[in-house]
């Protein structure tokens, strides 16, 4: 049986050299391969990104030259005969604003995402789709390294989600076949919440954290992760919004209104996930009293070297710095929430007021920071403080 065509992917052209004086006579570059054909890139060695991003419209390109409709009308809509890869193809080219509209992070890992999809499933139909090839695509989709259960599970979902819109949009017949999609378990909730005192040490080191290679003496490396801690623990809220927020309210960006004391985590015309909801949340006076100095020092909620940044590694160097190796492997920039939803718990706080204020839903806060609060199952424990009634007294009790 021959092998199926792999659908287009990058390959790394060698720069070359001249035999007799060592000269370069040409330099390496990403190129997209397809078949037999070979279509440069004109990227370099260290411009990955931007080459994926080239290949991703190339292969949008490509499949727009002829409509799913036209494949699905020669091949039929039958389990059968409908292919998984052009499912993926149509899904992509169907969003590809939202696509693009992602973070340049968020982004490339769903490039890589349809990238290993195609690959894999390159000459399979969507009857193909069951336990068994699932467990394959753990296993061999990463060169090198099976995926873990987690990693599977998210990257099969997106997998689930472009089926499901070629069937909704009537491009496959089920005709009675049920899909077996077979995932990894979801991984079990882990709640974990920082103390007092590792806050305060988390913040504590990243103020004094110097390069004393530049100056006399030094500079300061780590305060915008300061700032990003101590924001996370007051207000609950994510790293995305928090790295992205301005001081003055600018179109595209959150914004903090230092003058009324709010944060308005999400901007205008924005569409929000039911699941990352941002809510506008009123900001504690400790905090806004910090965030008017800040103010001063620059426009921007999290900057470094006067630009906004990313402090996923920022923030996983700082926590291994300051804990020890067990606890860092528990713990992560999301404790952050957990904290503050855990220290408001204790508070007493309102449950519904605390979901509002970390933009989820009662439900959540109930399941897992329920138990933090003063009152819980204080009824329960005041039973136990008393005597049981006897039968006749509940007879006598009934009776009147």
């Amino acid at each position: 049986m021959p092998r199926a065509a792999q659908p287009p992917h990058l390959v790394w052209i060698k720069p070359k050299y001249n035999k007799e004086t060592g000269k370069l006579k040409s330099r390496g570059y990403w190129a997209i391969k397809h078949l037999s054909k070979l279509t440069s890139t004109g990227c370099g060695l260290e411009q990955r990104d931007e080459a994926e991003r080239k290949r991703f419209e190339y292969e949008v390109a490509l499949y727009a030259e002829q409509p799913l409709a036209e494949v699905v009308a020669e091949n039929g809509k039958g389990v059968r005969d409908v292919l998984v890869v052009d499912l993926i193809n149509f899904y992509v080219q169907r969003h590809e604003k939202k696509i693009e509209a992602k973070s340049k992070d968020r982004k490339r890992d769903y490039l890589n995402t349809v990238e290993r999809l195609l690959r894999f499933w390159a000459g399979k139909s969507v009857y193909d789709i069951n336990e068994r090839t699932i467990s394959q695509y753990q296993q061999t989709a990463r060169v090198g390294k099976p995926l873990s259960d987690n990693h599977t599970r998210r990257e099969l979902q997106d997998l689930k989600a472009m089926v499901h819109f070629g069937i909704r949009k009537n491009l496959c017949e089920l005709n009675g076949h049920v899909i077996d999609w077979e995932l990894p378990p979801p991984p079990m909730p882990r709640i974990e919440f920082y103390s007092v005192a590792e806050v305060a040490k988390l913040v504590w080191t990243s103020y004094r954290q110097k390069n004393m290679a530049m100056g006399k003496r030094g500079v300061k490396t780590s305060k915008h992760l300061a700032r990003l801690t101590l924001t996370a623990v007051y207000t609950g809220s994510r790293a995305e919004v928090m790295e992205r927020a301005s001081f003055t309210e600018l179109p595209g960006r959150p914004w903090i209104d230092l003058e009324n004391g709010i944060f308005f985590r999400a901007w205008k015309g924005r569409r929000v996930p039911n699941n990352k909801l941002a809510d506008p949340v009123r900001i504690p006076e400790k905090l806004l009293s910090m965030m008017r100095r800040w103010a001063k020092e620059s426009p921007n909620l999290v900057e470094h070297n006067g630009k906004v940044v990313k402090t996923r590694r920022g923030f996983h160097s700082l926590k291994k710095s300051v804990f020890s190796e067990e606890r860092a492997k528990v713990v992560n920039f999301h404790t952050l929430k957990h904290t503050c939803a855990s220290w408001l718990m204790m508070r007493g706080v309102p449950v519904e007021i605390v979901a509002h204020y970390i933009s989820t839903t009662p439900e959540i806060v109930r399941k897992h920071y329920g138990h933090f609060a003063p009152d819980f199952h204080q009824e329960a424990v005041d039973a136990w403080q008393t005597k049981p009634k006897k039968r006749s007294d509940r007879k006598v009790a009934e009776a009147a």
